[in-house]
């Protein structure tokens, strides 16, 4: 959990905000929350899939980078555009741009979001391993 601080939409005074990224059932998630010790204003959205870039910057600010390095050397790539498609959303084109680094770092984000990767990726018999930056 990342903490930070900003200002109350409701009466302007500077608050704690709790930023979450997890994993459940296999399903990448984040939440922010706060409330108001002033007013008692309270906020807390959440969502599946990756975080909104704003939130994504606070947290790696706050925890560092991490990359995913695939760590086999035979890699059965169909599988691995697969995941990476269904996973970060993106076109077949920009998965298989995205092997081309292999054997190199092919993937860099959050904590949280290189472990989920990884464990998408060995459910696939693709053997993958996180490290920070």
């Amino acid at each position: 959990m990342v903490e930070t601080k900003d200002y109350c939409s409701n009466c302007n005074n500077i608050i704690n905000i709790s930023i979450q990224q997890t994993v459940i059932n296999r399903c990448l998630r984040w939440s922010i929350s706060s409330q108001c010790p002033f007013c008692n204003s309270m906020i807390e959205s959440d969502d599946i899939g990756f975080p909104p870039d704003d939130i994504r910057r606070i947290i790696l600010a706050e925890e560092g980078e991490y990359q995913l390095l695939i760590k086999q050397s035979e890699l059965n790539k169909v599988k691995a555009v697969k995941v990476l498609r269904d996973a970060l959303e993106i076109s077949i084109t920009k998965a298989s741009t995205i092997l081309k680094l292999f054997p190199k770092p092919i993937v860099d984000g959050t904590k949280i979001e290189m472990f989920y990767l990884q464990k998408l990726l060995e459910c696939e018999g693709i053997r993958a391993e996180v490290c920070r930056l």
